[in-house]
């Protein structure tokens, strides 16, 4: 139906609440699950071999993003040097539990302007250690020490780091076998769970009680103001729609030719709304509102019922 809303959910449990939500409002719905399948290409090799690459393509052009990504990649290898300095095999990492991890993240909200970048900076460097780390087999979890285990230490530029295709122009066959990088495709899968809302949704649904309903769960936020952007949207259309009605405008013809005004007064704000529709889509909601009885009439003729 053309006035239904799909919304997509990444865990079962949530869209599985939003259904019971949706059912306590009076509002139907359906859900279907999608898998998708896809991989990224990435260049695989140490630091070194990175740095080397980077160099040559600049002997051909000057790129400026590649500038940005060497002075990435040289400070990702200054700090992983001073972080071996101070670490030995052995040694437990008690401060980098993904519990002190999140309390670090948490914390840095609450602190002034001019310690959040130091403590940001702070953050995201134990994030890339522990992962470069983890990539390169030198941490163990230790359960009984609630820790990361070092498992050994490297030469920095050794360690073996991805960066993607996109990242880079112009490589050619020889760079990579001059540089013994070589491509890793990185696949992964993921698994949609979409709530379909029945057309009730915009005649039960309060949008500020949708809106904190939704912010509680495992949604994307653009996702989940899209949603209720269009669930206010259909809203306001249906009611100029039933406005019109009421006045007097008894085909689909009237109703787009009423529609195409510059705007309409939104109910309550001092803000206004336009449509740009067009006859099918029109025709849809038509179709709908009487399948809900908002609308009647029989013969091309519309009525408010």
């Amino acid at each position: 139906m053309t006035l239904e809303e799909k919304i997509t959910f990444y865990s079962r449990e949530d869209a599985s609440a939003f259904q019971k939500y949706l059912r306590e409002k009076g509002c139907p719905s359906r859900i279907s699950v999608e898998h998708s399948f896809s991989g990224t290409p990435y260049f695989e090799g140490s630091i070194s071999s990175i740095l080397q690459l980077i160099d040559k393509i600049h002997a051909r052009e000057s790129d400026a993003d590649l500038d940005e990504l060497k002075a990435d990649l040289l400070g990702r290898k200054k700090t992983l040097e001073e972080f071996f300095q101070s670490h030995k095999a052995g040694d437990c990492l008690t401060d980098a539990t993904p519990s002190q991890l999140l309390a670090q993240a948490e914390s840095i909200d609450a602190m002034g302007e001019d310690v959040q970048k130091q403590a940001t900076d702070k953050f995201m460097n134990a994030l890339m250690i522990l992962g470069t780390l983890e990539d390169n087999e030198l941490l163990e979890v230790s359960e009984e020490k609630e820790c990361y285990t070092l498992l050994g230490t490297k030469e920095a530029g050794d360690l073996r780091v991805m960066y993607a295709y996109t990242d880079f122009n112009g490589v050619t066959e020889e760079d990579l076998h001059e540089t013994e990088l070589v491509s890793h495709i990185r696949t992964s899968s993921t698994t949609e769970f979409i709530i379909t809302a029945g057309v009730e949704i915009l005649f039960v649904s309060d949008i500020e009680d949708l809106t904190e309903m939704l912010d509680h769960m495992d949604v994307e936020d653009d996702e989940a103001a899209r949603f209720v952007d269009a669930v206010f949207f259909k809203q306001a259309l249906i009611g100029q729609i039933h406005k019109l009605v009421s006045e007097g405008k008894q085909s689909e013809a009237d109703l787009l030719a009423a529609l195409d005004a510059p705007a309409f007064p939104l109910e309550g704000t001092k803000d206004v709304i336009s449509f740009d529709i067009s006859p099918e889509y029109l025709s849809g909601v038509v179709s709908d509102l009487r399948k809900q009885g908002i609308l009647s009439g029989k013969d091309g003729k519309i009525k408010s019922s």
